[in-house]
């Protein structure tokens, strides 16, 4: 099946002469491919998988078309064979060390060169280098790389297993593989409840030859420290691959940007084959500091190291980028009562940070489409809503360094957990030692990065252990396999390689509490200590009494519908209704299609068009007005708790990361960004709730209170001398300003808390309002309530009968140009038919400022709430979606994500809010009504639906 033009182009491979003689060859690139029989033949191209080469050879369909995960199940059970020819030059095979270098393998696999095997895999995570200096020759050689079934050597790894490790198997709505436990390997590539399984095989990452004579630098790490006397320095670890002799050679290091070097005669040999040491910062270097986003700027500083070897003269060099920031994790009584539990808080460069953020997952089942492109802009919207912080999931991948390079230059808080996900784990000794070097390459490939600020063990082990979520709770041997994972091998290792940084075991855990219990706490789910992961699909989700009082809520969401235009290509035509046999399968959450509409239901009133493709659009709108306005509520509530302290000590919270940022395919899920990077309702909704000024107005019983949330100050923790409770306080005192912020404070904002919120009550059917109110505030706190009044009272003040009638409107500083914005309907949109005018909002302007800027008007004769603007199949993002449209007109931003011509953008352009999805009956002018759902009507609607 094979041209001789294809047989002659995987002779070909990239060869790289070191100036001073050390030869690379390159291995990437075009590759043969066989199944275990031989029955098919094909080409892929490495870094790559064998799904995506299938795919790409018209052998298979798009993997992710419609049930294709199912069909498709034989690809992961099968064995697959990479091969390929190479040829080494003279020079090569003239050196003393010829090494195979496998940045990536995934997962079992068995490497022969020239027919003799020289190596195995086992891990997808650890970086494999083999000895080749016997097995090659001059010319043309030969690789082969067989693979074996990941669900199959999982399976015999289970069966192997002395005792019973579970799960063993996924959700049966998640159509996954079992034992993925036993291996490691991504977790969500056997199946997650928002991924499909791919149990990939192939070379995901770089595969190459190095010959050299006397060594090659194979890590290359720093760690930036801040001593008390306010000077700076930077441990630096370099180490080498040093397989034969001994080499001594000259060792330079250099801090771009300053006059900071070092260099050193060192000596290396098999059993010495590291070198670390301190790089002093003079005190009158000017050093820049890393701020996260919203705080500062993002100083980077290049740090180099090249070795030289004495007597072949040959060159071995790393640059990576650092930044001079510290952390710190704030655990302190927060009162004198000892059963109020700790602060869970992080400091970095000693100012108290809010962390406002999401959670990250692989953004796509197969690697090798995970463009450094796609990376940056999931990233880059993240930023433009104001996220400083993102947790990378336990579930997926340590992910790539364009990811933690872009996470740096962005002001994005990593929160890294080590691969390991709702799941025991065995701890042979196999399991142990490859999870040990995992580790350690893992840390040392990322430390330098000043965007990671905690390393985590793993997800939510601790507490399903403790909770009894697989069948077995707090007990051996479950109990002695978890310490000797977490703490014994994976917390050792990381406390060996990165002072500067917490250990944490788990996430959720009660943090300090968790390590004075040995690693695992009475209840790693309190409220009063560490993080917290939260989710109910049986409450009110849009009631802020519904949700947990945490110090930092790691994890909490909600499910809507990706976009449709997201669906259209993996769907068939028939696929297009809510209740259909495929729209069930995608859904891998357990009931998770009629929670949604359970959810809306209790706030929105549900979409009546006669066309189910039309209705499916419909709900797909109203499950993100759910979602946005959950995420919402949850959001603001968590962040009006900055400075709260209840009397049973909860509050304090300083952190929020809902679930999640990115998609990993098509499907409803809790992402923000679908999988084709169109931003969904919650992620524009994320931009105002993640506001550094929050307005943030909500009922408590019958009072209206408004709330006033400021962040991304200099602000420091106070106790109150008396009471020993503690607050979050503004820095007013200039000097110390100047002190932590020496290039960028901002006197303006810093220095002064005091403002106006502007109130106004509306009609839903008058563009004037009712009455405006002016609310001027000073806060010694980073939060507070700003006002207070019975809610019946504002409403007769206003001149409103009936709340449902109307709405509240809110500008900080002014209605012209406002610093934020926000609003608050008065009930929920259940019976707002009849109450809320249909709006005909027009599209009346749309221009272009380049090819990828747009500006856009919108007029409409009434308020219209939910207004949804879509560029169909136009990847990017507006100025902001979903918002209330109170006024006649309105001016919006578009940005393209690629370059696209002004007519195809502005017929791509439709609007609609959320009295459109009711329809007309007839002549009739009034909107078709749903009435009143008994609940045998809605066990028909929910469960009878075929």
């Amino acid at each position: 099946m094979y041209s001789s033009a294809l047989i002659v182009s995987l002779l070909f491979c990239v060869m790289k002469i070191d100036a001073k003689g050390k030869v690379e060859t390159d291995l990437n690139g075009e590759w043969s491919i066989t199944n275990s029989n031989r029955s098919l033949r094909f080409s892929g191209t490495v870094p790559g998988g064998v799904y995506t080469a299938l795919y790409d050879n018209k052998i298979i369909q798009d993997p992710y078309y419609r049930d294709n995960d199912g069909k498709y199940r034989w690809i992961g059970l099968d064995d697959w064979t990479y091969s390929r020819s190479f040829q080494l030059s003279a020079d090569s095979i003239q050196k003393n060390n010829i090494i195979l270098v496998a940045e990536g393998l995934d997962t079992f696999s068995t490497i022969s060169i020239n027919g003799k095997q020289i190596g195995t895999s086992e891990n997808m995570y650890v970086r494999y280098t083999y000895d080749i200096k016997n097995v090659v020759k001059p010319d043309n050689n030969t690789i082969s790389v067989d693979f074996s079934s990941a669900v199959k050597e999982a399976e015999r790894l289970a069966n192997e297993s002395s005792y019973f490790i579970p799960p063993a198997c996924t959700f049966a709505t998640q159509h996954g593989e079992c034992h993925v436990n036993f291996i490691r390997k991504a977790q969500c590539s056997f199946s997650w409840d928002w991924a499909p399984s791919f149990p990939v095989q192939g070379i995901w990452q770089n595969i190459y030859i190095q010959s050299f004579d006397s060594t090659v630098i194979r890590e290359f790490s720093a760690l930036s420290k801040k001593a008390s006397d306010n000077t700076w320095s930077v441990d630096v670890e370099v180490h080498f691959d040093v397989r034969t002799g001994s080499t001594t050679g000259k060792l330079e290091t250099q801090l771009v940007g300053t006059p900071v070097s070092f260099t050193k005669e060192i000596v290396l040999n098999p059993t010495n084959t590291s070198f670390k040491f301190t790089l002093n910062i003079p005190k009158d270097t000017n050093i820049d500091l890393w701020w996260p986003n919203g705080y500062g700027n993002q100083s980077l500083y290049q740090l180099t190291v090249n070795f030289t070897s004495d007597n072949s003269q040959e060159s071995t060099a790393k640059t990576i980028k650092i930044g001079f920031r510290t952390v710190e994790i704030v655990q302190v009584p927060v009162t004198s009562n000892p059963k109020h539990g700790l602060t869970f808080f992080y400091k970095i460069n000693d100012v108290p940070i809010f962390f406002k953020g999401t959670n990250w997952v692989p953004s796509d089942s197969f690697l090798e489409r995970v463009t450094y492109d796609r990376i940056k802009i999931l990233l880059t919207s993240a930023a433009e809503v104001h996220i400083n912080s993102m947790r990378v999931w336990g579930g997926g991948i340590y992910e790539s360094d364009s990811f933690y390079e872009l996470a740096d230059e962005l002001g994005i808080m990593i929160w890294s957990d080590f691969m390991f996900s709702v799941a025991l784990y065995p701890t042979t000794k196999s399991f142990l030692d490859t999870v040990t070097i995992e580790t350690r390459q893992q840390v040392r490939r990322l430390k330098h990065h000043p965007c990671i600020v905690v390393w985590a063990g793993n997800n939510e082990n601790e507490l399903g252990l403790q909770q009894g979520w697989f069948g077995v709770k707090d007990a051996d041997p479950y109990k002695t396999d978890y310490i000797k994972l977490y703490i014994d091998t994976i917390g050792t290792i990381v406390q060996g390689e990165d002072t500067t940084r917490e250990y944490l075991s788990s996430s959720p855990s009660d943090g300090k509490l968790t390590k004075e219990a040995g690693g695992i706490a009475q209840n790693p789910a309190s409220e009063l200590y560490g993080d917290i992961h939260y989710y109910n699909y049986f409450a009110d989700l849009w009631d802020w009494k519904t949700f947990q009082i945490p110090r930092f809520a790691s994890e909490y969401g909600v499910e809507s519908w990706c976009n449709y235009e997201t669906l259209q290509p993996v769907f068939a035509e028939e696929d297009f209704d809510y209740w259909s046999p495929m729209t069930e399968r995608r859904q891998h959450h357990v009931f998770g299609n009629i929670e949604m509409i359970v959810e809306a239901l209790a706030h929105i009133q549900l979409p009546n068009a006669s066309d189910v493709k039309q209705r499916f659009q419909d709900l797909i709108y109203v499950t993100q007005i759910h979602q946005a306005m959950a995420m919402r509520v949850e959001t603001e509530h968590y962040r009006r708790h900055t400075n709260i302290l209840r009397e049973d000590g909860r509050g304090m919270t300083m952190g929020a990361f809902y679930w999640q940022l990115n998609d990993i395919w098509q499907a409803p899920t809790w992402a923000s960004i679908d999988y084709n990077l169109k931003w969904k309702m919650i992620h524009y909704y994320a931009r105002h709730f993640f506001n550094p000024n929050l307005i943030s107005p909500y009922i408590n019983g019958t009072n209206l209170n408004i709330y006033m949330v400021i962040d991304e100050i200099p602000n420091h923790l106070y106790r109150h001398p008396d009471t020993h409770t503690l607050e979050f306080r503004p820095l007013q005192e200039h000097r110390k300003l100047e002190e932590i912020y020496p290039k960028n404070v901002d006197s303006e904002r810093v220095m002064t808390l005091d403002n106006t919120v502007i109130m106004e009550m509306y009609t839903w059917n008058n563009f004037t309002p009712l009455k405006t109110w002016t609310i001027p505030y000073k806060l010694n706190q980073t939060s507070g309530l700003i006002f207070q009044k019975n809610q019946d009272d504002v409403l007769s003040e206003a001149g409103c009968s009936d709340k449902k009638h109307c709405f509240l409107y809110f500008y900080l500083n002014s209605k012209s140009i406002p610093t934020s914005t926000s609003w608050l309907p008065l009930t929920y949109f259940t019976d707002t038919q009849g109450v809320i005018p249909k709006a005909n909002i027009q599209i009346t302007n749309v221009v272009s400022s380049s090819k990828t800027e747009f500006n856009v008007t919108l007029a409409t004769n009434n308020i219209a709430p939910f207004v949804w603007i879509n560029a169909y199949n136009i990847t990017g993002r507006f100025s902001d979606n979903g918002f209330l449209m109170k006024d006649p007109s309105l001016h919006l931003t578009f940005t393209a994500w690629q370059p696209v011509d002004l007519d195809t953008f502005n017929k791509s352009l439709t609007v609609k809010s959320l009295m459109d999805i009711y329809y007309y009956s007839g002549n009739d002018a009034t909107y078709l009504k749903y009435k009143p759902v008994s609940n045998k009507s809605l066990q028909r609607l929910l469960y009878n639906v075929h």
